[in-house]
């Protein structure tokens, strides 16, 4: 029994001691480490882990550490400058490991994760490329424009750099002195000078263009004054000729104002005789022609009404004539039938009534005889009874004196009665 709980014991003991083995070969880079795990199925250069951790087989394997931090070096270097000028430069870099698996790959065999090992490297690499291009220039030039030799430094070691794995973050010049400090000063005096210089001409040449502007503003000023009276002058003959061409157009303007007046005056009038004469149609012509059309009206029915009566009385006055003549005619063939005797008889019968129609002018007559003699009268009363006669034998062909001289001188036979009378020729 003892001897199991020993081999129990001796199994887990065994297995505790196999889990830590394998938990120590369990790498895991830090935030600003990676590794470089090279051996058994690593690859010839390896492989890097960066963020990520990983297992290190023992003896087929092996992980290198490579600190991914900022290192920073100072340079403090002597070199001539190109016009001989012997010049202290003092400068600061920092430079880094890159991130990418290749640089990491380039800078791990070089510098693991001995950072002095990159500064010391980067610190003798500046400082000769800084002596070579300080070489390049003058020491005025590197006075003048200092950035200039910051930026040809940069970029000549960033390819340096930049084979080794490491990345240049960045690069200044702090000082710049020469050797024996009294060739800066004396440029620095003559700069000044030549600065005092520079300003003076700058003075005298501002205050020759202050000069030479209020010159010229004063010019312009005159020109532009000039120029003012030849625009008030044109202005005042442009005022001028208007009123003169206003006071010459106003009669006609006024004459047209009234014509436009008098045209309105017209169409009110217009207006107003159109106006009276709605009026007019509404209160005069409108009623006179409904009483014309009435009194129309009843003069055609008047005139309806006298055409009636009179076709009326034509019809009778027809009938009466037709009438008349026929009584006429029958008497006319009556008359015809009688013999002379007969027709005297007839015409002697009507002759009183015939003579008394002849003498009623002379009954209405007021005569005075004067004298014993009225033969003017028996002469007037005997030429009418004539006349008389005269219109009997025109208008029935009855020849009454004939018939009566006839009568006078006729033979009767034995029966006492008148011998016929011969016919009466008319010649």
């Amino acid at each position: 029994m003892g001897a199991v709980i020993g081999a129990v014991v001796a199994i887990v003991v065994l297995l505790v001691l196999i889990v830590l083995l394998v938990l120590s070969r369990y790498r895991v880079p830090g935030a600003e480490e990676a590794f470089i795990v090279t051996g058994t199925g690593k690859g010839h250069e390896g492989k890097v882990y960066r963020g990520t951790g990983t297992f290190v087989l023992p003896v087929v394997q092996r992980a290198t550490r490579v600190q991914l931090s900022s290192v920073k070096a100072d340079l403090d270097t002597s070199t001539p400058a190109n016009d001989g000028i012997e010049l202290k430069v003092r400068g600061v870099a920092v430079v880094k490991v890159g991130d990418t698996p290749e640089a990491i790959l380039k800078a791990g065999p070089r510098f693991g994760d001995d950072l002095n090992r990159v500064k010391a490297l980067v610190t003798e690499q500046l400082s000769g490329e800084l002596r070579s291009i300080v070489g390049t220039m003058t020491a005025k030039s590197i006075l003048v424009d200092r950035q200039q030799l910051v930026d040809q430094v940069a970029r000549s070691i960033k390819e340096i750099l930049g084979n080794q794995g490491l990345i240049l973050d960045s690069f200044s010049i702090n000082d710049v002195q020469d050797s024996d400090g009294q060739y800066f000063s004396d440029l620095a005096a003559k700069e000044r000078l030549d600065q005092a210089a520079i300003a003076a001409r700058s003075r005298a040449v501002a205050h020759r263009v202050a000069e030479q502007s209020r010159i010229e503003n004063e010019q312009a000023i005159i020109e532009q004054q000039r120029e003012l009276d030849i625009e008030r002058e044109a202005a005042r003959q442009a005022t001028d000729r208007a009123a003169a061409e206003a006071d010459a157009v106003r009669p006609l303007v006024e004459a047209e104002r009234r014509r436009i007046q008098v045209e309105k005056d017209n169409e009110v009038a217009e207006q107003t005789a159109r106006l009276r004469d709605t009026q007019l149609d509404a209160e005069v012509r409108r009623p006179a022609e409904a009483e014309l059309y009435a009194a129309q009206q009843r003069a055609e029915a008047r005139k309806a009404e006298i055409i009636a009566e009179a076709a009326a009385k034509a019809e009778g006055i027809r009938i009466t004539g037709e009438a008349e003549a026929d009584a006429l005619e029958k008497r006319a063939e009556a008359l015809g039938k009688l013999d002379e005797v007969g027709q005297l008889e007839l015409v002697l019968s009507k002759l009183p009534d015939i003579v008394r129609a002849a003498s009623a002018p002379l009954a209405d007559a007021n005569i005075t005889l004067v004298g014993d003699s009225v033969s003017p009268v028996a002469k007037g009363a005997g030429s009418s009874l004539v006349s008389t006669m005269e219109l009997i034998r025109g208008a029935t062909g009855i020849d009454v004196a004939q018939m009566l001289s006839d009568l006078g001188t006729s033979d009767t036979d034995g029966s006492g009665r008148a011998a016929p009378a011969e016919p009466h020729q008319d010649h």
